[in-house]
């Protein structure tokens, strides 16, 4: 695996909350992250909670039916994908689910995924 691309001011990070027995169509929604509204620290900061995400990503699930997972990207400001990755939710950084809560939806963006 690689490790996700340094965030600019013009990267984009998308994230998708996926799986589980109960489906919530408001928790599956993408979410989007416009580096543009943040600082280069919290850019840093977002960066190395995707490195800790890409990191979990090797790890063993644990065993059940209702077991969630985030899918991750980061795009350039052309919309070009430049890294992604699917990981285990109890694997992802908690400060990386609590940036996905803060994110703004797709439809708030108004645009597609």
């Amino acid at each position: 695996m690689s490790r996700p691309p340094r965030l600019t001011s013009g990267s984009v990070v998308r994230l998708r909350r996926e799986g589980g027995v109960a489906h919530f169509p408001g928790l599956s929604q993408p979410r989007c992250i416009d580096c543009a509204r943040y600082s280069e620290a919290q850019r840093d900061e977002l960066w190395r909670l995707l490195c800790g995400a890409e990191a979990g990503a090797g790890q063993v699930a644990s065993p059940g039916a209702d077991r969630r997972r985030f899918s991750l990207s980061v795009e350039d400001a052309d919309g070009a994908s430049l890294w992604a990755l699917t990981v285990a939710e109890e694997a992802l950084p908690r400060e990386l689910v609590a940036w996905w809560q803060r994110a703004d939806t797709e439809a708030e963006r108004g645009g597609g995924p």
